[in-house]
């Protein structure tokens, strides 16, 4: 036996070595667990229309236009990156091919955001829009190029839409919750949000795939598509937490980034609580007072909403707070869009309607009657039409009044893939505020600095109860030598300037376009001579000659009116007279675009 035991040993050491160059001993079978899914092939094949989560005649005209260039497909993934035993993810994927194949520079892969948004059919509308290029102009034949030199990728990322989805749900019922500013401050309320809170965290983590829906396995996830798509670099255009995924991505693979877009940033050295629940209601509040409310002044006769900044803003302190709970909402939903500016504050003006109309009326839980008092009451005597598109408005709000304070039906704790999704992330990611006394102090702030737009951290208020991250974030060191491009508008209210700065701050090698004067969330295209040729020539592979480039916001809709029965073009005026029009057809290919625009809202918030 001793003379055989140096053999053993030598041919284990040998092993070893052979281990360490990835090779195998003792059989045929791979030694990384992670080469079944580098391996893998993507089976392309014709989309379903009913695949992208809509089947409309639109969808089903675009789809059909776009031919046999539009495939989908499915990509499997470790569920834990790393632990393959624990099984696997399946990741649904978009692909508009490149076509000019010969020419093809790799692929462009996109993210809307949330997190908890899916990607996989968004952006069809954006390569109509791109398809209806004018190539006469020269930002319409740099578009048509995008769509040539590239394969344009969606996806949607784990725990949503067509791949392996997150659900969250428990026999439990929700407690209401009151989250208008002058109410919500009770102990008994503070116990239903805590309770609420709870049982959500508990909901979710009782799904086994819960703690692998996070950023860290979505990067990951996103490196082997790259992979398989065979690029060695990812080109990547992400939007809003597609930001937050994107540095992510660059963080684990700084030497794999390509070109990459961030629109609308968040501030990857901070937490996901920082820049969204508490960055939210400030930057809400900032628009309104700062953009919103001016213009509503300056338009004083229209929206008849007062003459002064203090008339104006004292609109919806004076509603009722059950009113003001129900504005809310469709409120935060109407700040995305710079074309919502007028249905946020006709919105308001709404609700001022519906106010007097639960006051006129003689028992203000009778429904009708206050419907009845609705119909009498005059939004706009100067403006029929007008007048009748605020009323419906106005009846909106009734139903959700209704629904809300008169005819409230319990509801269990059942969350769709959306939210599931955004709550994993939000927890899994980053560090949250536990301490229940810090958190209510947290909150009483946001109430008195932006008390129409605190409520989410009521109505989403889980991490305190989550246990913790459960990823490590990448420090941002390794992002500071790419050449990243940012976007940022100045007002923007859902991915706050103050974080997008602070990330463009520790970013000295990226540049940045930063249009001044909007409120635009998710700017690219912009559809105007400054914005969209600056990112589109970066995407086709030049670099801007300064870090920062400012360009002019687009003009508010009263502002510069258009004439009666004019079409509104997608072009901008700044684009000289004497040039082509980008688009062959500017007014579908606006439409093609706010659609795609309308993606990139919550589906929460969306009306």
């Amino acid at each position: 036996m001793k003379k055989i035991l140096p053999l053993r040993i030598r041919a284990l050491h040998l092993c070893v070595i052979a281990l360490a160059g990835l090779g195998g001993c003792g059989g045929d079978e791979p030694q990384d667990p992670l080469q079944k899914y580098h391996e893998q092939t993507v089976g392309w094949s014709a989309c379903d229309p009913t695949i992208l989560g809509v089947s409309s005649a639109t969808m089903n005209e675009l789809m059909a236009s776009a031919g046999e260039r539009l495939q989908c497909g499915f990509v499997k993934a470790p569920l834990d990156w790393s632990n393959t035993e624990r099984g696997d993810v399946v990741m649904a994927v978009m692909r508009m091919a490149a076509g000019t194949p010969d020419k093809k520079r790799g692929s462009l892969v996109f993210n809307p955001g949330g997190p908890g948004a899916d990607g996989l059919s968004m952006a069809i509308n954006l390569f109509a829009a791109f398809g209806n290029s004018n190539p006469e102009s020269p930002q319409g034949a740099r578009q048509l190029r995008l769509l040539d030199e590239y394969d344009m990728i969606g996806f949607s990322p784990r725990g949503t839409g067509a791949s392996t989805r997150l659900s969250c749900a428990t026999n439990e019922i929700e407690r209401p919750l009151i989250t208008s500013a002058a109410e919500w401050d009770t102990p008994e309320n503070i116990a239903n949000a805590n309770y609420n809170g709870r049982k959500l965290a508990e909901a979710c983590l009782k799904n086994p795939i819960t703690p692998y829906i996070n950023t860290d396995a979505t990067a990951r996830d996103v490196d082997l598509l790259r992979g398989l798509l065979g690029d060695e670099k990812l080109n990547y255009l992400g939007y809003s937490y597609g930001t937050w995924l994107g540095a992510w991505y660059a963080s684990l693979f700084p030497e794999k980034v390509g070109r990459m877009v961030l629109d609308s940033a968040l501030d990857f050295g901070s937490t996901l609580e920082q820049g969204i629940f508490l960055g939210q209601p400030p930057a809400r509040q900032s628009l309104f007072d700062d953009v919103l409310a001016p213009y509503a002044i300056r338009h004083a006769d229209y929206f008849q909403l007062g003459n002064t900044q203090a008339e104006v803003r004292a609109v919806m302190p004076a509603l009722s707070p059950r009113v003001q709970q129900v504005l809310a909402v469709p409120l935060m939903g109407l700040s995305y869009q710079r074309t919502n500016a007028d249905s946020f504050l006709d919105t308001i003006s709404a609700a001022h309607g519906l106010d007097a109309a639960l006051k006129l009326a003689p028992n203000p839980e009778d429904m009708q009657a206050v419907a009845q008092a609705l119909n009498q009451y005059v939004f706009d005597a100067t403006n029929p039409l007008r007048n009748i598109a605020l009323r419906q408005t106005a009846g909106s709000l009734l139903q959700m009044y209704a629904q809300t304070w008169v005819n409230p039906s319990p509801n269990s704790f059942s969350m769709d893939s959306s939210k599931s999704a955004l709550i994993a992330v939000h927890c899994n990611d980053t560090l949250a505020t536990t301490d229940l006394t810090v958190w209510e102090s947290l909150v009483r702030g946001l109430a008195a600095q932006a008390p129409m737009f605190f409520s989410t951290l009521l109505d989403v208020h889980v991490c305190s109860f989550w246990g913790g991250p459960k990823v490590n974030k990448p420090a941002i060191t390794a992002i500071k030598d790419l050449n990243v491009l940012l976007l940022q508008s100045q007002y923007d209210a859902a991915t706050a300037t103050v974080g997008a700065n602070a990330l463009f701050q520790q970013l000295p090698k990226a540049h940045r376009v930063y249009v001044a004067n909007d409120f635009q969330h998710g700017l690219y295209p912009y559809t105007d001579s400054c914005v969209d040729p600056l990112v589109t020539n970066y995407l086709l592979g030049e670099s801007l000659s300064q870090r920062e480039e400012i360009c002019a916001g687009h003009p508010l809709e009263q502002d510069a009116p258009t004439p009666a029965g004019e079409a509104k073009a997608a072009d901008s005026p700044e684009v000289p007279a004497s040039q082509p029009p980008v688009y062959k057809d500017p007014e579908k290919a606006r439409e093609l675009i706010e659609e795609f625009k309308r993606g990139l809202i919550p589906p929460r918030l969306k009306q």
